[in-house]
Parts: C-alpha cells; structure tokens; sequence
C-alpha cells in the first residue's frame, strides 16, 4: 500500500500492475478513485503504511461486509453448500458451479430460480472480498472489461452478470441441467472434460463449504 503526497495531503492508493496495453510489457503502478491506472516511475515519491488485514479504514470496512460483521457460528452453519454430486470429484468445477445458500431456502431441491440467485449471491460475495486488488485490474486482466467495476458490489455483480456471457454461462448450463439430468446435459457442463475424469476423490460437505470460503474471485474467474 502507498501513499501518495501532494500538496502535504496524503491520498491512499493501492499498489497493483497490469500489462502495458501499448507494447505489452509488465508495469507497476496504482489506480486513481475513478479507475485510471497510473504506472509508477523513477523519482515518484511514496509513502509505506503498514499493511495489515485488521488495519482497515472505517470506509472500507462499510464497503464490505464481511470484515465490519462478526458472523456467529450459528450464521455460518445457516449456509449450506450445493453442488451436483457428479461435480463433487473435481475442485474447478466445485468453484465453478458450487454455491452456499441459506438452508431454509431448499425445502425438496433446487430450482434454476433458487441457484441463479445463490450464484449471483456468491459472484458479489467475492467482489465484496476484494479489498486490496482494485476490481478493475482483476476485470481487465481476464476480461479487458475494468469499465464494469463501477459501483458497489452488487452493482458490479448485476453488471457482470448482464454484460459477460463468460458469467452467466454456468447458469445457462445448470438451469439446462436441472430441467433433464441427463448424460448430455452433464457433458456440457463439465466439457470440456469427461465423465471419465469424474472420478477423483469426491468433496464431502465441510469440504465443499470450505472451498467456496475461501476461493478468491481470481479462483472462480479461472474457472471460466
């Protein structure tokens, strides 16, 4: 983390990279409120704050909540995680297509209504958890898209979701899913793998809710 100093005010900025769109090359630099990226150069003066994980300013704590919020263990054990049991044995598909949803939600099984929402839940839970990597270097990075990082969390998500088909395509394919569980209908979820290559070792419960608490959203990006 820098500060920036000017003027003996002190703006804080994070310091983040990206590929130089001109000639490709790596630089380092910082992104500006507004989400132009500024390269840092010789003589650039920087000032050095501590970076810790609890030393977050009040703003940011306000922008996301699951660092202002002390979920109890009752909260947690709310949420359950789902995915189809054929998925179970294959850690990209689990962060690919697993969700977390609140248990008294699913009465029998679940819906395409019930997983778009728990999907699009977790697409903003995993913007919200960004709070050292400006968004829009992560969108840029995997999608040349830093324009859709405007917003708070659930804008960007709603954003995301109406603009990137890469997004909303695993919903497409679980909702197809859903409505014919068949051997077809599972291949392309899974293509371009295999069913043979489903057959690795299968995520119990607390393997799969772990997987999704702690996947970044870098970890679900790549996925797609």
């Amino acid at each position: 983390m820098c500060s920036l100093m000017k003027n003996h005010d002190i703006v804080i900025r994070i310091i983040t990279s990206r590929k130089c769109p001109t000639c490709g090359h790596h630089e380092v630099g910082y992104e500006t409120s507004d989400g132009v990226f500024v390269p840092l150069r010789p003589g650039d003066r920087i000032g050095i704050l501590p970076k810790s994980p609890v030393h977050v300013a009040a703003e940011d704590r306000s922008q996301h909540p699951e660092i202002a919020g002390n979920a109890t263990d009752q909260d947690r054990a709310q949420w359950m995680p789902w995915v189809p049991e054929p998925l179970r044995s294959n850690q990209d598909l689990c962060r690919k297509y697993g969700v977390l949803i609140d248990r008294t939600l699913i009465k029998t099984e679940m819906s395409p209504a019930l997983y778009e929402m728990a999907y699009r839940q977790k697409l903003q839970r995993l913007i919200e958890k960004e709070v050292y990597t400006p968004l829009s270097v992560i969108l840029d990075r995997f999608f040349v898209a830093p324009h859709l990082a405007s917003g708070d969390a659930k804008q960007a998500a709603d954003a995301l979701w109406e603009e990137l088909d890469e997004i909303s395509a695993p919903v497409t394919r679980m909702t197809a899913w859903l409505h014919d569980r068949s051997d077809a209908s599972l291949l392309k979820m899974i293509h371009p793998r295999t069913v043979d290559e489903q057959n690795g070792q299968i995520l119990n419960d607390d393997q799969l809710k772990k997987e999704l608490e702690t996947m970044c959203l870098e970890d679900f990006l790549e996925t797609l």
